[in-house]
């Protein structure tokens, strides 16, 4: 007697153990695993994977069209003071808060600054693409963002017309 309550005391304790050892799982031996050649096949049928989204700086952009960045700087009377959308390779930002940026399409750059100092972009942003909605604004940039983004670039000052985004994509 004394020998079955010993065992069902300790087989009572067993069960209330807060850890109890992990009981391995044995797979059948039928199972086979998937085999090398059929990855490529479902791989060459599955979906491609949807693009990043945008990040928006500014104001979401909502001209539809897209204006040529060269189309704006060989007319830019034609386009003064409109707003257009237009895009371009990110090619210097202002390294001191992001207010301004050039944009670039081929051999044409166009300066860009954000609309009042209302927001700002990355200042490590340059070599991404840019979408950009802004007004077409002719004249002389600033001269100190110029000669930052020459410094930047190696190259020549951008074209003597400036772009004031109210909204940026970098994608």
């Amino acid at each position: 007697m004394k020998r079955a309550s010993i065992l069902l005391l300790l087989s009572a304790l067993g069960c209330l153990r807060e850890n109890p050892s992990p009981t391995p799982q044995v797979q059948p031996e039928h199972v086979a695993a998937p085999s090398a050649q059929a990855a490529p096949t479902l791989a060459a049928h599955a979906e491609p994977a949807a693009p990043a989204a945008a990040t928006i700086f500014g104001q979401p952009i909502t001209v539809a069209d897209s204006t040529a960045l060269a189309a704006i700087v060989q007319h830019p009377s034609q386009f003064s003071g409109q707003t257009v959308r237009t895009e371009g390779v990110v090619t210097a930002v202002c390294q001191a808060r992001g207010c301004w940026m050039q944009i670039g399409d081929g051999d044409q750059r166009v300066h860009v600054r954000m609309h009042g100092h209302s927001f700002f972009i990355p200042r490590n942003a340059s070599g991404r693409r840019a979408r950009v909605q802004a007004t077409v604004e002719g004249g002389n940039p600033n001269g100190h963002c110029e000669q930052e983004a020459a410094e930047a670039t190696g190259q020549q000052a951008a074209a003597r017309l400036e772009l004031d985004a109210t909204g940026v994509e970098l994608l």
